[in-house]
C-alpha cells in the first residue's frame, strides 16, 4: 500500500492515540477503570427472555411508498432472531435501570467481540471523542452499545457467518434465510477500496433495494453483517471506512426510510468515529425532496462527512479510478475484486463456543490486558508506550491473538472465500484487487 497521505496524517490528530494530552489520558483510564468495573456485576438472575411467538408480518402496502402519511394498516410484524436470546427489560428500560440486569460476564463477552482485532484503547477512545470527552456520557454511550450488542445478537451474526445464519433464519421462519442470502448477493452493496485516505470501501447500489422485498429484520440483519465483517479490514492509523452509495437509478420507490434510521443509529450511537466519509453519488433531482426529511436527522458530525458527487470525475476526488467498480465506472472490462468472482457457499459456523487452542490463547490474552490495564489506571504512564510490557506492545499482543483466533470465533464469508481478506498462519492480509492495490499485510498495526 502507498504511504499514508497527507489526509491519513491530518487524521492523527488530539485524541488519537500517540495524540493524547495528559488530562485525555487520565479520562482514559477513568473509562477503562468504569468499564471493566461493570464487568464483575453480577446481573438479575431472574432476567430471562421472553417466550416469542412467530407472527406472520404484514407486508408494506407499495401504493403507500415513502411519503405515506395517510391510512395505513397496522403493522403486526415482529422480530425473530434479534432479541430472541435476551430480557427485553434490556433495551426497553432507561439505562440506569438495564445495566443492572445484564450479567457482567456478558458484558465482558459482547465487550471483547466488538473490540475485536482492533486496538482497544483506540475503542475506548472513539466513545471519548463521539461524547466530547464527557466522561459520563461517554461511559453511558459505551454501556448502551454493549446492551444493544447483546440485544441485537450481534456476536451471533458474527460467530454464524451468512450459511450459519441462513440456516438459523429458515428454522426461525422458512424463506428468511434465503431472504437474507438473496440480499447479500443482489448486487446491493460491494466491499472494496481503497479510497484515496486508504480506507475500505462499501459501495451501496440504492436502485436495488425495496423495502416489500425483504423483513425490516432482514435489512437490519443484512446491515450489521457488513459492519461487522468489513470492520477486518481497518488498521491502525486509520480507523474509519467509506461509503459510497450509488443513486444512479433511484427513484421513490427505492427509498427505505427505516433502513435509513436504522443505518443512522448504527453509525451515530453503536459505531462512533468509525465512518470516515460517506460519498452520495449520481443523486437524482427527486431525492432533494428525501434529503429534507433526511437531514434533520442527521448528527453534525456525520454530517460533515458526506459529500455528493455528480460524476465520475467528481467522484475520483475521493476515490481512485481504480477503486471504482464497473458499476460506477462504466468500464466493464475492469470489475472489482468482489464483483468478478464468483464463489460457493462458506462454511456455516456455530453458536457452540469453540475451545481451540487458538481461542484459549486469545482469551489468555484478554486476561493479560485486563490485568495490566487495571494496574495501569493506577500509574501515570502514557497510553501509548512502546516499552516492554507497555499499552502498544499490549495491544499487539493481544491483536495478534485475536487475529489467530478469528476463523474459530467468525463463521466463514463469501469475502474471505474471494481472498479480499484472508488469514494464514496467524496473519491478517487484505487485497482488494484493483489495479492499484498490493496485497498488504496489516497484523501488527495498532
Amino acid at each position: 500500500m502507498a504511504p499514508a497521505n497527507e489526509t491519513v496524517q491530518a487524521a492523527l490528530v488530539a485524541g488519537h492515540l500517540g495524540h493524547l494530552t495528559p488530562d485525555q489520558t487520565t479520562m482514559l483510564k477513568q473509562l477503562w477503570d468504569r468499564i471493566l468495573e461493570l464487568f464483575e456485576q453480577t446481573g438479575d438472575p431472574n432476567s430471562k427472555p421472553a417466550p416469542k411467538k412467530p407472527v406472520e408480518e404484514a407486508a408494506p402496502k407499495k401504493s403507500g411508498g415513502f411519503f405515506s402519511r395517510g391510512k395505513k394498516e397496522p403493522e403486526v410484524q415482529t422480530d425473530l432472531f434479534i432479541g430472541s436470546t435476551t430480557d427485553p427489560n434490556w433495551l426497553s428500560l432507561p439505562l440506569e435501570k438495564a445495566m443492572p440486569l445484564i450479567p457482567g460476564k456478558q458484558l465482558h463477552a459482547t465487550f471483547w467481540n466488538m473490540v475485536a482485532t482492533d486496538n482497544p484503547d483506540a475503542v475506548m477512545l472513539r466513545f471519548l471523542r463521539a461524547r466530547k470527552w464527557d466522561l459520563d456520557a461517554a461511559y453511558n454511550m459505551l454501556s448502551n452499545t454493549l446492551r444493544w450488542r447483546l440485544v441485537m445478537r450481534v456476536d451471533d451474526i458474527v460467530a454464524l457467518g451468512e450459511t450459519g445464519l441462513h440456516d438459523e433464519l429458515e428454522k426461525l421462519k422458512k424463506g428468511m434465510g434465503e431472504s437474507f442470502i438473496w440480499n447479500l448477493k443482489s448486487g446491493k452493496a460491494y466491499l472494496g477500496g481503497p479510497d484515496k485516505d486508504d480506507r475500505g470501501i462499501c459501495f451501496i447500489n440504492v436502485r436495488f433495494h425495496h423495502k416489500e422485498d425483504q423483513a425490516a429484520e432482514v435489512v437490519k440483519l443484512m446491515t450489521l453483517y457488513v459492519m461487522e465483517n468489513s470492520r477486518l479490514v481497518v488498521g491502525q492509523p486509520m480507523e474509519t471506512s467509506c461509503i459510497v452509495f450509488n443513486m444512479e437509478g433511484f427513484t421513490l420507490s427505492n427509498m427505505d426510510f427505516d433502513f435509513v434510521k436504522f443505518l443512522l443509529s448504527c453509525l451515530e450511537a453503536y459505531y462512533p468515529e468509525t465512518l470516515g466519509q460517506c460519498l452520495i453519488h449520481k443523486a437524482p433531482w427527486v431525492f432533494s425532496t428525501v434529503w429534507n426529511l433526511i437531514t434533520p436527522l442527521l448528527d453534525p458530525v456525520v454530517a460533515s462527512k458526506i459529500h455528493f458527487t455528480k460524476n465520475v470525475k467528481e467522484l475520483t476526488d475521493y476515490v481512485p479510478a481504480t477503486s471504482l467498480p464497473s458499476f460506477i465506472s462504466g468500464d466493464e472490462s475492469k470489475k472489482t475484486k468482489d464483483e468478478k468472482l464468483k464463489v460457493g457457499a462458506p462454511k456455516a459456523g456455530s453458536l457452540e463456543k469453540p475451545k481451540t487452542a487458538a481461542v484459549q490463547d486469545y482469551e489468555d490474552a484478554i486476561k493479560e490486558y485486563t490485568f495490566e490495564t487495571k494496574q495501569w489506571t493506577k500509574t501515570d504512564k502514557p497510553a501509548d508506550d512502546k516499552g516492554e510490557g507497555g499499552r502498544l506492545t499490549l495491544a499487539k499482543q493481544y491483536r495478534m491473538a485475536r487475529i489467530k483466533a478469528d476463523g474459530d470465533i467468525r463463521g466463514e464469508s463469501t469475502w474471505q472465500l474471494k481472498g479480499m481478506f484472508t488469514i494464514t498462519d496467524g496473519r491478517l492480509v487484505i487485497d482488494f484487487g484493483s489495479d492499484s492495490w498490493v496485497p498488504t499485510d496489516i497484523t501488527e498495526r495498532v
